[in-house]
């Protein structure tokens, strides 16, 4: 024994599978998640019997296949018992969540070890579907394989109403969160614009030499904030090539297990990377609820608790990698750590979801198999990690180091970190209002040729109440483009659904 607990988990194996652009389309989803699990084990230097030993089997959640039991079909494929079987909720924080649920099932002795993993096959259902055919994937759900969640059941009926969750859905809502956040900053809408490219550019070269990336080529900023055909605006101020890649076919695998179980296989340390501290917490899921439109109090409270129970601070963490579905995420991050200045190069190992690749559910276990990666080649240095769900309002934050956790390191209290969250002030939001408001947040939508088609609102009312707008005159939509509007005073009139703005002041 080399003098850790013997019950500290430990990530030993990782793996990732990206299946070409040229090469669709690739296997189905279960049988992708075979592959990372197997190429996992083989990472950690074991051979394929070691995976009867596996007793905790955790899945992200699938949108590109309903399974009917998919857990269960994946141990049968892996020849792994795995008494412990688990499927995550759809959340860009399931990765993490589900490599804390298995630490903490080793920490208490119910697993010795565990394979997390996830993927999806999006762009080879595309594939299929633009060929005019429906691929022929195992155990499909008696209700039917296709994706049940819905996410517009999950937002306030006054955001639905004014378009916040049609089409690419998340984009808009997040447009309105940089919009916010460039107001309160005081920066030119143009300048922000740039500062956004200056960041996704960084970030862009990462993908580029990261070889498992859906996009594995720098840009320059231009090419990703300047709308042409390939190009379109989805959200002001969002191009298509500023958003997250949904569809493609990336899976991953992790592998923990016991420090006793690693010493006693002869994993060697130089492949041992451990998962130190984590912190979730959550914000209110309606965002007119908020009453700071512009930042993220849970993402500060949950980032601030795992590095306080680390012993560390931001500075102590070298390798980064910031949830990036869209630009506010990474920007309200940086904030929310105290690193706003940090360039796109240095909040990825990936990439990013736009550029690496966002696989649903599971982009966090891409990114721990890439930190996990960097700190192997980097012993002496700490990594951290973070994951964004539920329209941003669900934050999980995550701490790694190739040294064992010391005795000084302890998990964060979780619920007194909410209840801090729980006290921030709230609006309550208005069904129909007509009237004298105040802009709090906007963005404006685009049709697929790239022409403004409607724009929405969070207006501040006279009441401390909000309420939810559209836009719709075109001369308005064109004001709403070229100036900032925050803060401005509108004219509100009611309809059957939803106000709209009739006149800007």
């Amino acid at each position: 024994m080399n003098g850790v607990d013997p019950r500290t988990p430990v990530l030993v194996g990782i793996a990732q599978h990206t299946v070409k652009r040229q090469e669709l389309p690739g296997p189905e989803p279960l049988s992708a998640w075979e592959i990372v699990c197997r190429d996992a084990m083989s990472d950690a230097g074991l051979d394929a019997r070691s995976l009867s030993e596996v007793d905790a089997l955790l899945l992200t959640d699938c949108m590109s296949w309903r399974y009917d039991d998919p857990a269960a079909r994946l141990a049968e494929r892996l020849g792994a018992s795995a008494s412990f079987r688990h499927i995550g909720p759809p959340s860009g924080t399931s990765g993490q969540t589900l490599v804390n649920l298995a630490a903490n099932r080793i920490r208490r002795g119910e697993a010795s070890v565990a394979l997390v993993c996830g993927g999806e096959a999006l762009a080879s259902l595309r594939a299929y579907r633009k060929q005019g055919e429906q691929p022929a994937w195992s155990f499909p759900h008696p209700e039917g394989p296709e994706f049940a969640f819905d996410l517009d059941e999950q937002q306030h009926p006054g955001e639905a109403a004014i378009g916040l969750t049609e089409g690419v859905g998340a984009v808009y809502n997040f447009a309105l969160r940089d919009i916010a956040r460039r107001a309160h900053l005081g920066i030119a809408p143009k300048d922000y614009r740039r500062q956004l490219g200056q960041t996704l550019a960084g970030m862009t070269e990462i993908a580029a030499a990261n070889p498992s990336a859906w996009f594995s080529q720098a840009r320059e900023e231009d090419f990703l904030i300047e709308p042409r055909a390939e190009n379109r605006l989805v959200a002001y101020p969002y191009t298509k090539h500023m958003v997250a890649m949904l569809e493609v076919d990336i899976s991953a695998a992790v592998m923990l297990c016991s420090e006793e179980w690693a010493d006693s296989h002869g994993i060697g340390q130089e492949r041992r990377v451990y998962p130190w501290t984590s912190c979730y917490a959550e914000d209110p899921v309606y965002l007119a609820v908020r009453r700071k439109i512009w930042c993220s109090p849970a993402m500060a409270a949950a980032g601030e608790a795992a590095l306080s129970a680390a012993g560390i601070t931001i500075a102590d963490v070298k390798y980064i990698d910031l949830y990036s579905c869209f630009p506010s995420a990474v920007n309200f991050a940086r904030d929310a750590l105290g690193i706003p200045d940090r360039p796109g190069n240095r909040i990825t190992v990936t990439g990013g979801l736009p550029y690496a690749g966002g696989p649903g559910s599971s982009y966090m276990l891409t990114s721990i198999a890439r930190m996990a990666a960097c700190l192997r080649a980097d012993p002496a240095e700490f990594g951290m990690v973070s994951g964004v769900g539920m329209m941003m309002s669900n934050h999980v934050f995550a701490t790694y180091s190739t040294t064992p956790p010391g005795a000084h390191v302890r998990q964060p209290d979780q619920p007194a970190v909410q209840a801090e969250v729980d006290r921030e002030p709230t609006c309550v939001i208005v069904d129909a209002y007509s009237g004298t408001a105040r802009i709090a947040a906007y963005t404006v939508m685009y049709d697929r040729d790239g022409a403004a088609s409607h724009g929405a609102a969070i207006c501040d009312l006279p009441n401390d109440a909000r309420c939810h707008v559209q836009i719709v005159d075109q001369d308005l939509l064109a004001l709403f483009e070229s100036e900032e509007m925050v803060g401005r005073k509108v004219d509100v009139v009611a309809g059957d659904r939803v106000g709209s703005i009739v006149r800007a002041h």
